[in-house]
């Protein structure tokens, strides 16, 4: 019987073709602190990726009210339409890596614009917490634990 698949399940298909280990996961987080105009990137790993990656910058940020729309699927600031598509001068599209990684792990974002207050994102099981305030930190800290916790086949 075909039947369609729960979103949850169609989320953690679609990881696998942005996260196909902790070094892919890796790479989309430099990408971004990159595109936020970073000159500073400090990447902590442990167990191999497997228990924490987390990398933080001192990027433009993502302001408070973008935050839960940075971890949506198809959702970005570098593009607005078709022809963008064929201009692109940026390395990645957030929205995208934010949310393929969320689905298959314990993600947080903490994120300050310039030296206003930070705010902080958590996300367990694809799903997102509320927004909580949290320490300026001049930049964006994605912090990712227990990858594929939820997709044994995966995490093998």
């Amino acid at each position: 019987m075909i039947k369609a698949l729960s979103q949850d399940l169609r989320n953690k298909i679609a990881a696998g073709e942005v996260v196909e280990g902790p070094s892919s996961i890796v790479k989309e987080l430099i990408e971004n602190s990159l595109d936020a105009g970073s000159s500073e990137i400090l990447i902590v790993v442990e167990k191999g990726g497997q228990g924490l990656i987390q990398v933080r910058d001192n990027g433009k940020g993502i302001p408070p009210e973008e935050l839960s729309l940075s971890i949506l699927r198809f959702h970005t600031s570098k593009i607005n339409s078709v022809e963008d598509l064929f201009s692109i001068e940026t390395l990645g599209f957030r929205g995208e890596a934010l949310s393929s990684i969320s689905s298959v792990s314990e993600m947080s974002i903490i994120s300050s614009c310039g030296n206003n207050d930070g705010a902080e994102l958590k996300m367990l099981k694809g799903n997102p917490g509320s927004i909580q305030p949290a320490a300026s930190i001049n930049g964006t800290e994605i912090t990712i634990r227990n990858l594929f916790y939820n997709t044994p086949a995966r995490r093998k």
